[in-house]
């Protein structure tokens, strides 16, 4: 009796305790108040979409190379000038859709400067605030192009960029937007066909310039090559040409200390930090080493299955690259130098097999941002000698640029000829480049 005295007491006491639940009851009808702000601030972005058009292609001419081409899509066309520009209107028009920007949100990033400038020319363009954190490393330049939209500036360290955005977001009342976690859920991968509000997929654009260019016999890039930062564009690129079954192999290049390539070909770096591999300076923007494990959706969108191949390519050898692009005509930045030296090496080493079947090789790749954000770091041999002295500094760089430009020359592989005369008497690791077991060619 005692015990069913207790019992009912306990249960009257979580009824108690229970908060009382309860349906609407039908029927009923009702309409949410209409956001009138979130409607102007989409129609004034799909406004911009539609000024953006199209970002020019080009084709780089290269001597050595007789049955390749190598294409370029010219991001830093674009308005705010690098690839960041489509990149940050698909992150603020996801934002404002799923309604995490409103009217009175601030906008909070972590970026090495191209996404910050890009995302403060898409929150001036909707009426909100905007404020990106930034490496205490990143050149003055980029940081007044970050101004020039209207948006504040706050220097951290390299590696504490993700928390520090968190932190200014949360004790402000702001929104993080967090483009290495988000990139995944704003870069759409689908076509849009005549649809007027296009795509803002890069290999939407790239599919449909080629198929207009009477002068392109393939009109479809066999490869299609690109540096990773966030992971975010080549991942919506891999996403794209897999779900329309396109004949393109995605190839990462990498960075020489960053642990993409090892997330991508050998499952690591999930659990660990790389932290303590990473050597600087890196090439800025691009590759990952400092900001603790590769987690997919918290520090990094780069997608693994969507990746047919990688080359890692050490950073002298791209920033020589940087400087062989510019003497042939061309500006560009830190990935531009990394992309330049893997698709060098796949014209060098699959081009034969292409010709067996009647083709030409084609490559595509992204020419990201201008080279005058670099004029005083990448492009300066005083800063180069300085702090790439770990790396052999001005002799081995100087060995890269020899190796790039003999090679464009004759054809020859200045990944691994560089590897191997550059690379040596400073007793530095080889580059590697490793393709998933699906075998394209």
């Amino acid at each position: 009796m005692l015990v069913s005295l207790l019992v009912l007491a306990t249960l009257a006491e979580l009824v108690h305790l229970t908060p009382y639940l309860s349906l609407s009851q039908a029927p009923l009808d009702q309409h949410k108040r209409a956001d009138a702000w979130r409607y102007r601030a989409i129609a004034r972005l799909w406004e911009e979409r539609r000024q953006m058009g199209r970002t020019p292609m080009f084709k780089l001419i290269l001597p050595g190379y007789r049955n390749v081409d190598i294409l370029f899509k010219n991001e830093s066309a674009s308005k705010t000038g690098s690839l960041k520009h489509r990149y940050s209107w698909a992150l603020v028009m996801w934002a404002v859709v799923d309604g995490k920007i409103t009217e009175n949100t601030t906008v909070y990033e972590a970026s090495s400067g191209n996404t910050a400038a890009s995302e403060a020319y898409m929150c001036s363009l909707i009426g909100v605030k905007f404020v990106a954190i930034v490496p205490d490393t990143i050149e003055d330049i980029k940081v007044e192009h970050i101004k020039s939209y209207g948006g504040g500036v706050i220097k951290t360290e390299l590696g504490k960029r993700l928390i520090r955005a968190r932190e200014e977001a949360e004790r402000n009342g702001g929104f993080f937007m967090n483009q290495f976690a988000n990139s995944d859920k704003a870069e759409e991968f689908h076509e849009s066909g005549d649809f007027p509000l296009e795509s803002a997929n890069l290999m939407h654009e790239v599919i449909a310039q080629m198929k207009a260019d009477p002068n392109q016999v393939v009109k479809a890039p066999h490869y299609f090559v690109h540096s990773a930062g966030t992971g975010g564009t080549i991942s919506s690129v891999g996403r794209y040409a897999k779900k329309y079954g396109l004949p393109t192999d995605i190839v990462l290049g990498d960075t020489q200390y960053s642990v993409y390539y090892d997330y991508v070909m050998n499952g690591k770096f999930k659990n660990e930090s790389g932290e303590s591999l990473w050597v600087s300076p890196g090439m800025a923007g691009i590759g990952f080493g400092t900001m603790g494990a590769v987690k997919h959706g918290v520090s990094s969108s780069l997608l693994p299955a969507v990746i047919d191949r990688a080359i890692k390519v050490p950073d002298l050898a791209s920033t020589a690259a940087m400087l062989v692009l510019k003497r042939l005509g061309i500006s560009g930045g830190t990935s531009a130098g990394v992309n330049l030296m893997a698709s060098l090496h796949l014209a060098a080493t699959r081009s034969s097999a292409r010709l067996l079947r009647g083709k030409r090789l084609t490559i595509v790749t992204i020419l990201p941002d201008p080279g005058h954000y670099y004029v005083s770091s990448y492009y300066n041999r005083s800063w180069i000698e300085e702090n790439f002295q770990p790396h052999g500094g001005l002799p081995v760089y100087d060995c890269w640029i020899q190796e790039i430009e003999q090679a464009i020359k004759l054809g020859t592989d200045p990944l691994m000829g560089g590897a191997k005369r550059c690379t040596e008497e400073q007793h530095l690791a080889a580059p590697s480049d490793f393709r998933s077991r699906r075998a394209f060619l």
